[in-house]
């Protein structure tokens, strides 16, 4: 059971610091692989995008084939995916390699929670699911300043540094953890639930990302959110229709449990979308390079780790309401100091704002689950787990997207903005060389990088739009977090409500852990044979 919760720990780890690492990777890729600015953004939602659509699912597949056996089918994939990412030769290669390692990983973090609980005893399950959960937020963290140090030697490392790690977590699983068998009240496989809510994050997510470079009335932008406004509205015609189905809409009619997927989705835009945009601020504002940016971002990691525990308590006390509305203000607090500080241009002054948002976030990711688990019968707390964890890695797609798309915006209309003000009408040539410029920063920081010809011209219209841009794009999310704290006053009770009317289809984490009901997806571990 040891070496169990050892392999579990590594797989969770492994498949977090694979989503904080990337990001700072992201800018060699794209220029080694000679792709645009907007791929690097596709590098992080290709591989989210099957983490939203498909953790239900593999939970589902775990309680109906084996757990152990659906656990080693993900390792597997995302070992393969891992390796070819690595070895990528160009940007069609790596984003459909980064979509299948994200399928893999949906198919490995619902099942690894419930393997663990199905191997140790009841008495100790507690000290092994909050060891599994306290190491995978550990190594998370680290995520960033690994991510920096391999960059600077050679992105491919960023990958290929996994692939030993999950040939070992399969060796460890199948040599040392007992085949599951599947549970007695497996539910039937939604496939055509999970395929419409799939096409429907895909159509809104692309939608989304395409408003900035070719217009938000324009049709490649309309014709995926419309296509994801039809998925979705036929997902919920499918689910109404279905058995078993891969959402149950009557679950949010409870009123706890409904404020849980929309914080979650709030929290993972916020926390995704920054950390795939902070790199971006360091290498491009404060000009330090990828080493460096990883380390500069410890403090927004490492008070998650610090205020889970606290937050707990304080639910145990007071319910979830307090927590979750205080965990929003400390982000909409984060926001404003990120956007005070994009003045300064140092990674100093980035601190405050960074150490609100870890704790802001710490409190929120782990007050919510209880907060909407323990709203819900306990029959279908499996089932819940599974969407609240679907919404915190759609929210993760739509924040890259939406952050990304209003940051590139609010800095391309400065930079033509100054430009026009000064007479001067850039040809293409100039065009490209400061575009080639900006990709060269991405990679090196910009203070490494030569300033030669026009970019020695614009340099400061440059540094000013792209300071002006991140400020806004802080700000924004301030404001997304205030939209949390509001939903969560309204809708958080002590106890419960059920709303009435048609519906639109851990105490503590800890406690709720320690107490070994947490079966991830599944509806109760299975028995071990």
């Amino acid at each position: 059971m040891w070496l169990t919760l050892v392999a579990m720990t590594l797989a969770n780890s492994m498949i977090l610091v694979d989503q904080t690492a990337v990001p700072l990777a992201s800018p060699d890729v794209v220029d080694d692989l000679g792709g645009g600015i907007s791929d690097g953004q596709w590098i992080m939602t290709a591989n989210i995008l099957p983490l939203a659509a498909f953790m239900v699912l593999g939970g589902r597949l775990g309680d109906l084939v084996g757990l152990r056996r659906v656990f080693l089918i993900g390792s597997a994939i995302f070992c393969a995916s891992t390796a070819l990412a690595g070895a990528a030769q160009d940007m069609p290669w790596m984003i459909a390699m980064r979509a299948t390692q994200g399928l893999g990983a949906a198919l490995m973090m619902p099942t690894a929670v419930a393997i663990t609980s199905a191997v140790w005893p009841a008495e100790r399950r507690g000290f092994a699911l909050g060891v599994l959960a306290g190491g995978s937020a550990f190594f998370a963290a680290l995520g960033p300043v690994l991510g920096g140090l391999l960059t600077s030697i050679d992105w491919r490392l960023v990958f290929f540094i996994n692939v030993p790690l999950a040939l070992a977590l399969i060796a460890v699983t199948l040599s040392a953890t007992p085949k599951l068998a599947p549970g007695d009240q497996a539910r039937r496989i939604d496939y055509a639930g999970s395929i419409v809510f799939g096409l429907a994050i895909i159509g809104l997510v692309f939608g989304v990302a395409q408003g900035q470079p070719q217009g938000w009335g324009s049709a490649e932008t309309l014709l995926p959110l419309l296509f994801s406004a039809a998925m979705f509205a036929l997902f919920v015609v499918v689910e109404r229709s279905v058995a078993e189905p891969l959402i149950d809409f009557r679950l949010f009619r409870h009123s706890n449990f409904l404020a849980s997927n929309i914080s979650q989705l709030i929290a993972g835009a916020i926390e995704l979308g920054l950390g795939f945009l902070l790199p971006f601020f360091l290498l491009l504002v404060v000009g330090v390079g990828p080493a460096v940016a990883g380390i500069a971002l410890i403090p927004g990691t490492l008070p998650i780790i610090l205020a889970g525990p606290l937050a707990g308590r304080f639910f145990d006390r007071y319910g979830g309401r307090r927590p979750l509305v205080a965990g929003f203000c400390v982000l909409a607090l984060s926001g404003l100091a990120l956007a005070l500080a994009t003045s300064a241009t140092s990674a100093w002054a980035l601190i405050p704002g960074l150490v609100l948002q870890g704790t802001g976030l710490g409190i929120v990711l782990t007050v919510n689950d209880p907060t909407g688990l323990n709203a819900v019968p306990e029959q279908d707390r499996g089932l819940a787990a599974g969407m609240i964890n679907t919404s915190e890695q759609m929210g993760g797609a739509i924040g890259i997207a939406g952050l990304l798309a209003l940051e590139l915006g609010v800095y391309y209309d400065e930079v033509f903005g100054r430009l026009s003000a000064a007479g001067v009408d850039p040809t293409a040539e100039q065009v490209q060389k400061v575009h080639d410029f900006i990709v060269e920063a991405e990679e090196r920081g910009i203070n490494n990088v030569p300033q030669e010809g026009v970019v020695s011209k614009v340099f400061d219209d440059l540094m000013q739009s792209h300071i002006h841009a991140f400020e806004v794009m802080f700000a924004s999310t301030a404001g997304i977090a205030l939209v949390g704290a509001i939903a969560c006053f309204v809708l958080v009770r002590r106890e419960s409500r059920e709303l009435e009317g048609p519906v639109f289809g851990r105490r503590s984490r800890w406690v709720y852990l320690n107490q070994g009901r947490s079966g991830a997806i599944t509806r109760r571990p299975p028995d071990v044979t």
